[in-house]
C-alpha cells in the first residue's frame, strides 16, 4: 500500500509576546534586567486543527518581518528543521510544511543575524492522505486514520447505512442524512480522541442531502484487550434536593477511586441514560448542556459512552425525533457501536418519546414507549452482520427488556412481546450476550438463556437523591445502595460486581433482624406518624417472629446463600418483598418532613430478598453469600441486631 506522505497540522499556539521593559532605577539604584526588543510583534498564528494532507503551506501573520530572515522548527532532542519560505512580507510569512516532519510540538524560531526570536509553538501530526475522491451517489466520505497509518476495515455508519474503510482508510456512504450525523465504530485496539471525557467518534453533518461532504476520524492505538467498563444509570441531575452537591461529594470521589485501583488498565464508562430530568429542563434551568458542563468539571479519568434515557428529551416537543434533537446536538448518535479488545459494545435507544400535549413553552405529559424503531432494528442487524458469533457482545439500553412478577417468573418489560422478540432475535446464534439496562432504580439480573443475560443496574441517584437529601444514606427503591456496575474484561472473559457509593467493594448484601424492624415501626415517633398517615402501609406486619431478611443486591441464580446458627444450616427462602431500610429512609422521612411520599419513589418489591427463621430472638447467625465467580462475602450477625436509618 502506497501512502501519500502529506501531513495534517494541529496548531496549539501560544504567543510568546513579552512586552518591552525599559530600564529604570529604584532608590537603591538596582536596575531591572534588560529585555531584548522583539524582532516581530503583533503575531497571529491560526489555532485551527487541520486534518487534511492538502495543506502544504502555513502562513504566520505579524509586524516586522524582513527579507533575509530565516525560520526553523525546534524540538527537544532533535536537530532544528530549516523551513523553505514561499513568501515574505513585513506583515506575514508563508512557508512550506516539511514533508517528513515527525509528529511532535515544535517551536517556530526566527533568526535575524545573531538574533533569535521564538514566535510560537506548532504541533504537527502526520496523517494519511485525506483528500478522499468522490464517488457517484455517495453523499458522505472520509478517512479513518491513526497518525500516518490508515485504519483498514473500520465500520462507519450514519445510523442507517453501514460500510467499512478500504485499504487506504477511506469510506463512502450513500446517505439520506436522516439523523444528521456520521460515526465510526472504533475497532479493537483503538480509542477515539477524548474531549472533556467524551469520545470524539461522531461528527454532525453540515451539508444538504445532495451534497457530498467529508468527515474524517482520528483514532489512537491502545492495548485494550484487558479493560474495565463501569456501568452507570439514572444520574438524574436537575439542580434540586442537593443533587449536584451529592454528585460532587459522593459519586465523583467514589468512581475516581475505583478507576485508580486499576492502575494503568484502561477504564471506560457506559452511561445508560437519564443523565438529566426532562421535567426540570426549564423549571430549574438544568438541561443536557448543563450536564455536560458538570461532567467536564468533574474531570473523571475515564471516557464516557452515553445513550439516551426517556428523561433526556426536550419536554417542549411532542414526538421522539424533535424531542431528542438536543441530545444529538451535544452527545451525538442515540444508537451506535464500538469495540474494546475482544468485546463488541452496542448502545441502543429503546425509549420512544411521545409527550402528548407538548408545544414550545409548554411541557407535555412526558409519556414514552419502550421499543426499538424499525430504522434502529435494521441498523442493528447490519452492525451485527459484521461481528463474529463468538464475539462477546455487551448491549446498553435505558429501559429493561425483562422483569419479574410476584411469583418470581420472568416477564416481558417492553411494550409488547413482539418488541421483545424483535430485539432478542437480532442476537440469534451469538454465544455470549450481556444486556445492560437501567430506568427502574432497582436491581434485577435475568438469565434469559444460556447465551443471553440482562443486568438491570441501579441508579446513581438512588431514589432521585432524596434519601441523601434527608441525610439517610443513599438507597434505591429495592434497598440497593446507589452506585454502579463494574465489569472486568480479560480477553473474552467478563466478570462483574456491584459497587455501592461510599461502600467497600466487599459490601454486597445487608441483613435485617425483622424483630427489630417491627419494633421500630411500633416505637419510633417518625414511623408511628407515618403509619397514622398511611395505616395500610404497615408493610412488615405479616412477618413472623425471629425472621431475618437478607438483601443480596446483585444476586442472580448462580449465587448461593447459606445461613448457619452454629449448629446447623437453616433453610433460606427467596421472597418477593420490600426492603425496610428504604421505607424508613424515604417514605417515613418524607412524611415526617411534612409532605407525602411520591408513589413512584416508594419502596418496591424485589427478587433479591431472602428470608430465614432463626431458632430464637438471640441466636447469632453466620450468613455466607457466594457470587457466581466463587467470591465469598460473610457476616456474623449478632442478634438482636438493631435497626436504624444509616445502618447500611
Amino acid at each position: 500500500m502506497k501512502l501519500n506522505k502529506f501531513f495534517s497540522i494541529r496548531l496549539l499556539c501560544f504567543l510568546l509576546l513579552l512586552p518591552h521593559i525599559t530600564g529604570c532605577k529604584s532608590d537603591d539604584t538596582a536596575q531591572e534586567p534588560f529585555q531584548q526588543e522583539k524582532l516581530v510583534t503583533d503575531l497571529y498564528i491560526p489555532g485551527t486543527t487541520f486534518y487534511t494532507s492538502t495543506v502544504r503551506e502555513l502562513t504566520i501573520q505579524g509586524k516586522g518581518f524582513r527579507q533575509g530572515d530565516t525560520f526553523s522548527l525546534r524540538s527537544e532532542g532533535r536537530q532544528d528543521t530549516p523551513l523553505t519560505l514561499k513568501a515574505i512580507d513585513p506583515a506575514y510569512i508563508t512557508f512550506a510544511v516539511p514533508q517528513e516532519i515527525e509528529t511532535d510540538e515544535y517551536t517556530l524560531i526566527l533568526t535575524r543575524g545573531t538574533q533569535e526570536q521564538p514566535l510560537g509553538v506548532l504541533a504537527f501530526r502526520r496523517s494519511i492522505n485525506l483528500d478522499v475522491p468522490d464517488k457517484d451517489l455517495m453523499t458522505i466520505k472520509g478517512a479513518v486514520f491513526c497518525g500516518s497509518t490508515p485504519v483498514v476495515g473500520a465500520v462507519v455508519s450514519d445510523g442507517e447505512e453501514v460500510t467499512t474503510t478500504d485499504d487506504n482508510g477511506y469510506y463512502w456512504l450513500g446517505s439520506r442524512k436522516y439523523h444528521g450525523y456520521v460515526f465510526v465504530s472504533q475497532p479493537s485496539g483503538y480509542e477515539p480522541l477524548t474531549v472533556n471525557s467524551l469520545p470524539q467518534f461522531w461528527q454532525p453533518l453540515t451539508e444538504s442531502q445532495f451534497v457530498c461532504e467529508q468527515h474524517n476520524f482520528e483514532l489512537e492505538k491502545v492495548d485494550n484487550d484487558n479493560h474495565v467498563m463501569l456501568v452507570t444509570a439514572d444520574i438524574h441531575l436537575a439542580n434540586r434536593v442537593n443533587d449536584l452537591k451529592q454528585y460532587k461529594e459522593l459519586f465523583i470521589p467514589d468512581i475516581t477511586q475505583t478507576i485508580e485501583t486499576y492502575g494503568g488498565r484502561p477504564v471506560y464508562t457506559m452511561v445508560l441514560g437519564d443523565m438529566t430530568w426532562d421535567q426540570f429542563w426549564y423549571d430549574t434551568k438544568y438541561n443536557m448542556e448543563s450536564y455536560l458542563k458538570t461532567l467536564a468539571d468533574a474531570k473523571i479519568p475515564s471516557t464516557f459512552y452515553h445513550l439516551p434515557g426517556n428523561h433526556d428529551n426536550d419536554p417542549y416537543y411532542a414526538g421522539d425525533f424533535q424531542a431528542e434533537a438536543a441530545y444529538k446536538k451535544y452527545l451525538g448518535p442515540t444508537y451506535y457501536s464500538f469495540n474494546l479488545g475482544k468485546v463488541h459494545y452496542i448502545a441502543l435507544d429503546n425509549n420512544v418519546y411521545i409527550n402528548n400535549g407538548a408545544s414550545v413553552g409548554t411541557s407535555g405529559d412526558r409519556s414514552f414507549g419502550n421499543y426499538l424503531t424499525q430504522i434502529e432494528l435494521d441498523w442493528l442487524k447490519k452492525d451485527l452482520a459484521l461481528v463474529s458469533k463468538n464475539t462477546p457482545v455487551v448491549v446498553g439500553l435505558h429501559c429493561p427488556v425483562f422483569g419479574f412478577n410476584s411469583s418470581l417468573e420472568i416477564t416481558n418489560a417492553m411494550n409488547s412481546l413482539a418488541d421483545n422478540e424483535n430485539l432478542i432475535g437480532c442476537f440469534e446464534g451469538f454465544s455470549d450476550v450481556h444486556i445492560l439496562t437501567g430506568h427502574t432504580h432497582d436491581t434485577h439480573n435475568t438469565v434469559y438463556s444460556a447465551s443471553i443475560m440482562e443486568h438491570n443496574t441501579p441508579a446513581v441517584c438512588a431514589t432521585w437523591w432524596w434519601t441523601g437529601h434527608y441525610g439517610n444514606g443513599h438507597i434505591s427503591r429495592d434497598g440497593t445502595p446507589g452506585g454502579y456496575g463494574v465489569y472486568e474484561i480479560d480477553g473474552s472473559d467478563i466478570r462483574w460486581h456491584y459497587k455501592g457509593l461510599g461502600l467497600s467493594r466487599e459490601k454486597q448484601f445487608i441483613t435485617y433482624d425483622m424483630n427489630s424492624v417491627k419494633n421500630y415501626f411500633r416505637t419510633n415517633q417518625m414511623a408511628v406518624k407515618f403509619l397514622k398517615a398511611y395505616p395500610t402501609r404497615d408493610d412488615y406486619k405479616d412477618v413472623g417472629s425471629n425472621v431475618v431478611y437478607i438483601n443480596v443486591w446483585n444476586w442472580d441464580p448462580e449465587w448461593t446463600i447459606s445461613v448457619s446458627d452454629g449448629v446447623k444450616e437453616l433453610p433460606v427462602k427467596q421472597i418477593y418483598g420490600l426492603d425496610p431500610l428504604h421505607t424508613v429512609s424515604y417514605e417515613v422521612a418524607r412524611v415526617s418532613d411534612g409532605g407525602s411520599y411520591t408513589a413512584a419513589f416508594a419502596t418496591q418489591p424485589c427478587v433479591h430478598l431472602f428470608a430465614v427463621t432463626a431458632p430464637d430472638a438471640n441466636t447469632t447467625l453466620t450468613v455466607t453469600v457466594t457470587d457466581r465467580f466463587g467470591k465469598t462475602y460473610k457476616e456474623v450477625m449478632s442478634r438482636p441486631k438493631a435497626f436504624a436509618v444509616n445502618m447500611q
